[in-house]
């Protein structure tokens, strides 16, 4: 299923004229520092875990994609995972709404999910600081081998809100982009509730980053990651993560 969301949005996107494009991309390296909560609940899969990313961006006046593939517990074989986010928006006409589509996928040893969400955005640059809000309806695909059971309707799982604020700040002669978003997912399956472990109908998760540039390619990031009745655990768990990243 992912593999043709993935395979059509790509196919797609050669589509779109290149008229006042803009390009990114980034490798980021760095270590998900989980705290006791989380550790206590996963074990080593929730602990000090190195992970890398790439990372990219593409826009038009036309519309724009993002995508990050993320490997994470790169030093140990027994817990590695991926983690592939692709994010499209096809502008309506001259306003700032858009569609809004984006597919999810996750996948560790023991589990793996993708989430494909469609529906509606809005987005908007401020001077230094962007906006961007969505609602979409929630489609999930899910298997999970550790209750030896299989969550593969590929069905309708509510729905799925999210926030976007970006901002530019200058400080002490020195460049920071300060990133928060925040996700939540409402009206979800109750069998799906009980395999992924969320347990609540409503979940969220988020993460607020601050980047210190460096310069035009290097930037130094420290994030704060947590969830409440998502990422596989009732309750809250959070997380600190340290990471560095070069931009092409």
């Amino acid at each position: 299923m992912v593999k043709v969301i993935v395979k059509g949005i790509l196919m797609s996107s050669l589509f779109i004229p290149t008229i006042s494009n803009a390009a990114m991309l980034a490798i980021e390296t760095g270590i998900m520092d989980w705290n006791n909560n989380a550790t206590e609940h996963f074990g080593k899969a929730k602990d000090s875990n190195l992970y890398a990313k790439m990372i990219g961006a593409y826009g038009t006046e036309f519309g724009d994609l993002y995508g990050h593939v993320t490997l994470e517990n790169i030093d140990n074989m027994d817990l590695y995972g991926t983690e592939i986010n692709l994010v499209g928006q096809i502008n309506l006409g001259e306003s700032d709404f858009n569609l809004y589509g984006q597919v999810f996928d996750k996948s560790m040893p023991a589990w793996g999910e993708t989430n494909t969400l469609l529906g509606f955005s809005w987005d908007k640059n401020f001077d230094k600081t962007y906006v961007q809000v969505a609602l979409a309806a929630h489609l999930v695909n899910a298997t999970y081998k550790a209750f030896d059971n299989s969550f593969d309707e590929q069905g309708f799982n509510g729905g799925y809100a999210y926030l976007n604020l970006t901002r530019d700040v200058s400080l002490l002669e020195q460049n920071f982009k300060v990133i928060w978003w925040h996700e939540v997912y409402f009206g979800r399956n109750e069998h799906y509730l009980q395999l992924a472990g969320d347990m609540d109908k409503t979940g969220f998760n988020g993460q607020f980053i601050t980047k210190w540039l460096i310069n035009n390619n290097w930037s130094v990031n420290l994030s704060y990651r947590y969830a409440e009745n998502n990422m596989g655990k009732k309750g809250y768990h959070d997380a600190i993560f340290y990471s560095l990243q070069y931009k092409f």
